[in-house]
């Protein structure tokens, strides 16, 4: 595998389901009021070019040449205390090279059009990380009875988690010539083609009423109340015009990023194409194979269940893919809309209502300059949260539209991550606050759901709130079962990658098969629905992550359900949740998913944790089903006309 020092540190957490796309049933509309905030990157660097950006580069190339000098071919030799003083002093370095990669992230995230400009930038991080790269090569390589020995010493001891970390990460690593030139080439075939393809994707345009649209803003057209059936279908049929126009290019990206990785994996020995985010997750083979047979044999009672549902409500046995996200009839004007400030009013009241600590650490987002919410042209799309370090604030990027959804699915969550990477980092530091990705997904996704319990309580208007529970219904779905579908898809295309090149149609052919069987007999998919695998950026950038969403979104329905009975037993019981799960949220790499998980009574090894929290989206649905079982005769009296929501 290519050496992590010298790629950009994935400690970036971007949704491409819920996030780069709003909720299916979502009515954004432009509010002209909205006081929508930019960050400030100044408080990194004034520039690509700026003085102090280059002295921080010429300090961070002194460093790593003095420290090569002093460590390289050495760290077998040295005491243990010697041997965790060099990994304080590694750490030192990795943080500050942190914040150069941070610069780059968010300036690629600001405008597209920096990708080019920060051309030098990012040869310059590969470059220097190649220095460097040594050190974890040599930790990883290094025989356990060499280096149990050493961890006896305190300095060291204090890293154990973050080195069985790491070489359960890395597994096998390649032959030292091997993997220099894996991440030498890394910078003109991996990173190359993810640039083609993220260019490709972010130029692409879209002829739709005399205007030249991109696929997000051309999907939040659709997604209007006001577009007919018909004006959706044909919507939908020219961004899969316009998609399958450039599949060709697109296919070829993805074909050559998976061979890629192939070649890496099969030098490494991996028997399987997410052997190594099952590692960097922490998360055993067996226990991510029990989450995917658990969820899919849900398929039946959940997401084909909600979907015939959703069909019958509009009068139909099988809908047409284009109506999925139509409003259902009856909730035509039953929505609301916020103003930014209400929205970060309503996230903070929430968290306070669980923790004082939670709305403190989110606040300092705000008050930091830290977060973009502007909808803008050349801004990529999507939302994350990004940490920049022990003692500072992370950043937070989304593109607000005013919607339920943006409130709580996007800024609740992102703000999730953002206390939680605040809280790891103040408790173990920089390297040890690292956790899997299905724990920072747990953190995101609890958060959602103290908002959207904030959003529903305030709302009184039946209409709003039923609205808000199909979308709570169709979001956890989302997260937890069509995520899976997913990582189904990447799973078969990696195996099919295997006997040779795949066109853009059989690429396609495996993708609808996976989203027919997420959908089920209700749904009949489209063109667009077939080429839809094109626009989600984690096939590209970080294959196997979506795994992570559905692994989070369970875990997460399990604890919610785990707080809502010790608020009902009492205070003293609600206390203690919290408290544990802070506890859980300050763990970092000091404890594993089991450690977590124990405190809430939860076994990721087991089926029946996983059929825990599947629970709960069957309980939702289960609520949406009995609010239809009344008759008609429930409606208002006669004469009075019913009430149609905000």
């Amino acid at each position: 595998m290519k050496n992590p020092r010298t790629t950009l540190p994935q400690k970036r957490l971007q949704d491409d389901f819920n996030r780069a796309r709003k909720p299916a049933n979502d009515n954004p509309s432009p509010l002209d009021d909205l006081d929508l905030p930019r960050w400030n990157l100044a408080a990194l660097y004034s520039a690509p070019d700026a003085p102090e950006l280059k002295a921080d580069l010429a300090r961070i190339d002194a460093l790593c040449n003095d420290f090569a000098e002093t460590y390289e071919g050495t760290l077998e030799w040295l005491s243990g205390s010697d041997l965790g003083k060099a990994v304080m002093v590694y750490e030192q370095i990795e943080q500050l090279r942190h914040k150069i990669s941070c610069y780059i992230v968010l300036m690629e995230s600001d405008n597209v059009g920096n990708f080019a400009r920060l051309g030098d930038l990012n040869k310059w991080f590969q470059e220097n990380g190649g220095k460097i790269g040594f050190f974890e090569a040599e930790l990883t390589e290094m025989k356990e009875q060499t280096l149990i020995p050493k961890l006896a010493a305190p300095e060291l001891a204090a890293y154990a988690p973050w080195l069985a970390a790491l070489r359960a990460r890395d597994g096998q690593p390649l032959p030292d010539k091997v993997g220099g030139l894996s991440a030498d080439f890394a910078t003109t075939s991996r990173e190359g083609w993810g640039r083609f393809y993220h260019e490709t994707v972010n130029a692409l345009r879209v002829e739709w009423r005399g205007e030249k649209l991109s696929i997000d803003d051309l999907s939040e057209e659709l997604a209007d109340s006001k577009m007919t059936l018909e004006e959706r279908k044909a919507g939908r049929q020219a961004m899969a015009d316009a998609l399958k126009a450039q599949s060709a290019r697109i296919a070829l990206c993805y074909n050559a990023m998976i061979r890629d990785d192939m070649i890496d994996n099969d030098l490494a020995g991996e028997k399987r194409p997410d052997a190594p985010v099952n590692r960097a997750n922490r998360t055993a083979d067996e226990i991510v194979d029990t989450m995917f047979d658990t969820i899919k044999a849900s398929y039946a009672q959940l997401s084909h269940r909600f979907y015939e549902w959703k069909a019958q409500q509009h009068g139909q046995e099988v809908m047409p893919r284009a109506q999925v996200g139509m409003t259902l009839p009856g909730l035509e004007g039953a929505s609301s809309e916020y103003s930014f400030g209400e929205a970060q009013r309503m996230v903070l009241r929430a968290f306070r209502k669980f923790s004082p600590k939670f709305a403190r650490l989110a606040e300092k987002v705000f008050t930091a300059g830290h977060i973009d919410a502007e909808p803008r042209e050349g801004k990529e799309g999507g939302a994350f949260a990004l940490p920049t370090g022990p003692g500072d604030v992370p950043y937070v990027m989304l593109s607000f539209t005013g919607s339920a959804g943006d409130v709580a699915a996007t800024l609740g969550h992102e703000l999730g991550h953002a206390v939680h990477q605040q809280l790891s980092e103040k408790a173990c530091g920089f390297f040890m606050s690292d956790v899997p990705t299905p724990v920072a997904e747990t953190a995101s996704i609890f958060a959602e759901m103290l908002v959207f319990e904030e959003l529903l309580k305030t709302e009184k208007d039946p209409a709003v709130r039923k609205k808000l529970l199909v979308d709570r219904v169709e979001n956890m779905l989302g997260n937890g079962l069509q995520q899976l579908a997913y990582y189904d898809f990447e799973k078969r295309v990696h195996s099919a990658r295997r006997d040779g090149e795949l066109d853009a149609e059989a690429i396609s052919d495996i993708w609808v098969e996976t989203q027919r069987e997420y959908y089920g007999p209700s749904v009949e998919t489209d063109d667009y629905d077939r080429y839809y695998w094109m626009t989600v950026p984690h096939f590209f950038d970080t294959p196997f992550y979506v795994s992570s969403y559905a692994f989070a979104q369970q875990v997460v329905s399990g604890l919610y359900q785990s707080y809502k009975a010790a608020e009902a037993e009492g205070k003293e019981a609600r206390a203690e949740f919290i408290e544990n799960y802070i506890e859980l949220l300050e763990a970092g790499l000091t404890k594993n998913l089991y450690e977590m998980f124990q405190p809430f009574d939860l076994d990721p090894e087991s089926r029946e944790f996983w059929e825990n929290g599947l629970s709960l989206n069957a309980k939702y649905l289960d609520e949406l089903i009995k609010l239809d079982a009344a008759p008609p005769a429930a409606a208002p009296k006669k004469g009075k006309a019913p009430r149609s929501g905000k």
